[in-house]
């Protein structure tokens, strides 16, 4: 059964009960079934879908002129679960709509970045019903003073998980919809150790295990378009993490792509190591976001998220000037393997840099621009009809 969700809320039928359990039990038998055929014979690749290559990140923005840069092969942009379901079960995705018809013209891939998480005191990203006891508290309280949404609920990842299945059925065919990008791992707050007042008890292994969920539903759902999971903590399961990345075919990505010393790129603990090991299996793609242009901007980001004023940091004239954006390339070609860079567009002069650099001849002929440009064998579940 087809549903419209172009401009108008649409509802889709609920389950209750026996019902649902047995949907959901069904669905990952069916899931199971499916992983096992695809590792004894992956489905070829659905080559309309796949423009490896530099991607403008707008946020929440709109999509500018100058975000259409002939050397980008598209845009990525964030889409939060409350404006995609702003009541339970019923979905708007006339944004997403809006977008693809704005991209066609020229050209241009749309890579969704479906937001759960938020940054910022008070920011919610979380559809209002997802509340209360029966959502295990339903949020809990981020580092940033944000609220991100308790995942490792059976009920809260039951919606979720319906978002992802709604979406797959109305964009998982569209030749413009490049990837699917979920947000970072990070839990943003050490609730092992500072439990909430009416937040379910969280620990690394049920906050592991339900990214895994969150994970194999979103696959499910986009079994035709590459799928990218952001993953950087807790450290510690990060090995886990990727191993069933590269399991089910899930890409591995990062909102930061940072060329100078960081907690990323520690040799012994960091996400940054775990990327060329996935290469050529499963599809790697990563954001230089606002604060990777600067080592100051790095800092005062770091200070943001342990809740701390930004603007209290003590930074040199050194750490303001702009990394030179070739550093960030050759962090993407030569430590991370990556086959998609997501270009943040602020601030303004960095993304200048990075059109210039993308206009030069060794990358200009190129329309990976120096990126690795090969189809990974798990990128795809189906081939696209």
């Amino acid at each position: 059964m087809k549903y419209e969700t172009t401009s108008a809320f649409v509802e889709r039928p609920r389950r209750s009960g026996f019902a649902a359990h047995l949907a959901i039990v069904v669905s990952l038998s069916i899931a199971l079934f499916d992983g096992l055929a695809t590792r004894s014979a992956p489905a070829a690749p659905p080559t309309a879908k796949w423009h490896p290559g530099h991607y403008v990140f707008v946020g929440q923005g709109p999509i500018r002129p100058e975000h259409l840069f002939e050397h980008f092969r598209g845009v990525q942009k964030l889409y939060t679960w409350s404006d995609l379901e702003p009541a339970e079960g019923r979905y708007d995705f006339s944004k997403i709509h809006g977008d693809l018809a704005l991209l066609k013209p020229h050209g241009k891939q749309l890579v969704l970045q479906i937001q759960y998480k938020a940054f910022g005191k008070g920011q919610r990203r979380v559809p209002d019903y997802v509340q209360g006891p029966e959502y295990g508290g339903g949020v809990y309280l981020a580092s940033s003073g944000s609220f991100d949404p308790v995942l490792w609920n059976d009920r809260v990842g039951q919606r979720m998980d319906a978002l992802f299945a709604a979406l797959g059925e109305e964009f998982d065919g569209h030749a413009g919809v490049e990837a699917v990008v979920l947000p970072e791992t990070s839990p943003s707050a050490a609730l092992d150790k500072r439990p909430q007042p009416g937040v379910e008890p969280y620990t690394v292994a049920i906050y592991v295990a339900a990214l895994k969920d969150r994970m194999a539903a979103l696959r499910r759902a986009f079994p035709r378009t590459v799928m990218i999971q952001y993953a950087n903590f807790p450290q510690a399961a990060l090995p886990e993490l990727t191993a069933y990345m590269k399991e089910i075919g899930v890409g591995l990505g990062g909102p930061d792509v940072y060329p100078r010393p960081s907690n990323l790129s520690d040799p012994e603990r960091g996400v940054y190591r775990l990327y060329a090991p996935l290469a050529g299996e499963v599809p790697l793609g990563a954001a230089v976001q606002s604060p990777d242009y600067s080592v100051a901007s790095w800092k005062r980001t770091a200070a943001f998220n342990r809740g701390q004023d930004r603007n209290s940091v003590v930074v040199t004239f050194d750490e303001e000037q702009p990394i030179p954006v070739r550093e960030h390339l050759q962090l993407a070609q030569e430590t991370l393997k990556l086959n998609y860079l997501f270009w943040s567009a602020h601030p303004p002069q960095c993304l200048e840099n990075v059109k210039r650099m993308l206009a030069e001849p060794d990358l200009a002929r190129d329309p990976a621009g120096g990126l690795d440009a090969e189809c990974p064998t798990k990128a795809f579940l189906a081939p696209l009809q």
